[in-house]
């Protein structure tokens, strides 16, 4: 295969995966987070949020947990050890996140990993947001919230 050819084709795969993700069946239509003036649910793009409560409990001492929300539907952030990234629609209070990629490195830390894997369970299982002052809270429903998020 020619050198153009190929570099042709690799084009040509990486725009059917990019145009295979646009469309996921999201019911919460558009595909984009609440902006600055936000929505009922408050404004959640624009700060890095760092989570600051997960089940109740603060994070393992030394690790910092975050999510970055952005307009076009996405969230990103460390997950104390790991890089994610991947989709997520905030609107009007209700959310819908995932699926989540992330780097794979191991940490040794006593629980880090074990809190990284929890945490993004809990952050693919949020359905329902607020924002409270400067608070994100999220959880599988409105009456439940599972992370507890403060902006920086």
């Amino acid at each position: 295969m020619q050198r153009g050819t190929r570099g042709l084709l690799a084009a040509l795969v990486m725009s059917g995966l990019a145009l295979a993700g646009c469309n996921n069946g999201n019911p919460m239509a558009p595909a984009v987070n609440d902006g600055p003036m936000g929505g009922s649910g408050g404004v959640i793009v624009g700060p890095t949020w760092r989570l600051i409560t997960i089940d109740g409990h603060a994070p393992i001492e030394g690790t910092t947990l975050t999510a970055i929300f952005s307009e076009d539907a996405r969230v990103a952030g460390s997950a104390g050890c790991n890089r994610y990234s991947g989709r997520a629609n905030a609107v009007t209070g209700r959310m819908l996140v995932g699926p989540l990629g992330s780097t794979l490195m191991a940490c040794e830390a006593n629980g880090v990993m074990a809190q990284e894997q929890r945490f993004l369970e809990l952050l693919q299982e949020s359905a329902s947001y607020s924002v409270v002052g400067d608070q994100l809270r999220l959880g599988p429903s409105a009456s439940a919230t599972t992370l507890v998020f403060l902006a920086q």
